[in-house]
């Protein structure tokens, strides 16, 4: 309920872009919660609700514009566990989303990366 009322609190305080700069928020979760993924237990039940209620919340911004899991595997070195991507009005209000991801506040990280334009290319 706590979380919940945090998310609601930051959702407030983000407006959705007119003129938006695309960002990816990396997300890179302990080994325990990539463990968590395929618990059937209520750990697992309560792992997956964290993330589903937190997806919910930055897609009420209007600013999602994809994202997934990702598998995980013990040693490739492939520490993104997963990524959203997001067009923000700035990458003050993409890192105050990032803070908000499961990953950031369970022990793990999220990286915001803003996209490099290329030429010749659209979105």
């Amino acid at each position: 309920m706590i979380r919940t009322t945090l998310l609601a609190s930051a959702l407030t305080a983000l407006s959705v872009p007119a003129f938006a700069d695309p960002f990816t928020l990396f997300i890179h979760e302990t080994p325990a919660d990539v463990a968590l993924r395929s618990d059937t237990t209520g750990a697992g039940a309560a792992y997956w609700a964290l993330w589903a209620e937190y997806a919910a919340m930055i897609g009420q911004t209007g600013m999602v514009r994809g994202g997934a899991p990702l598998v995980v595997s013990e040693g490739d070195g492939n520490r993104v566990s997963g990524y959203f991507i997001l067009e923000a009005p700035s990458l003050e209000e993409a890192e105050a989303l990032a803070a908000l991801a499961p990953a950031a506040t369970r022990g793990g990280r999220v990286i915001v990366a803003p996209h490099y334009p290329m030429p010749e290319m659209s979105n």
